[in-house]
């Protein structure tokens, strides 16, 4: 015997309240739907392939340079490069040591070797990305992945700096 169940009483929406907007930029001006649990990479493949974005065409890399850029100020750049923001950087991937100094986070940080795309993905989460046992590991998942993070933009960074690998 099947029992159906009442529709649940749902509140009509207020026109007046407009929803939340998403926080990144760049998505926010493509009208993404904001779900702070999405990661930022998923919301940017929602719009790619509500639009059509062929993975890897001039119009996807555009997009996604400047939506990694967006979330990339939003998320750390805005902040001053003091111990605080390096030692919260090195809680983030993984490193739970109480360093003292920047240069010690910096020394830290220069063995780690995170995608820095999987980085802001997890920046927001509890979670922390996957450290890599080396650049070539790093390398074949960032090409696998297409999770690139502009160079020129990352060597500007101070913070950032630190993380960027040579990959290709």
């Amino acid at each position: 015997m099947v029992v159906s169940l009442p529709p649940p009483d749902v509140p009509p929406a207020d026109p007046s309240i407009s929803p939340p907007q998403h926080p990144n930029n760049h998505l926010r001006k493509l009208g993404a739907p904001c779900n702070a649990e999405l990661p930022i990479t998923a919301a940017f493949g929602f719009i790619a392939r509500q639009r059509g974005w062929k993975q890897g065409s001039k119009t996807w890399k555009r997009n996604w340079t400047a939506c990694m850029n967006d979330e990339y100020d939003r998320l750390i750049g805005y902040r001053a490069a003091n111990l605080a923001t390096w030692q919260e950087l090195c809680v983030k991937v993984g490193l739970n040591d109480s360093f003292k100094s920047i240069n010690q986070c910096k020394k830290a940080l220069a063995l780690v070797h995170v995608n820095l795309v999987d980085l802001l993905d997890c920046w927001d989460s509890d979670y922390t990305p996957t450290r890599f046992r080396g650049k070539k590991a790093l390398a074949a998942y960032t090409e696998e992945t297409h999770k690139f993070f502009g160079r020129d933009i990352a060597k500007q960074d101070k913070v950032l700096r630190v993380l960027l690998r040579k990959l290709l």
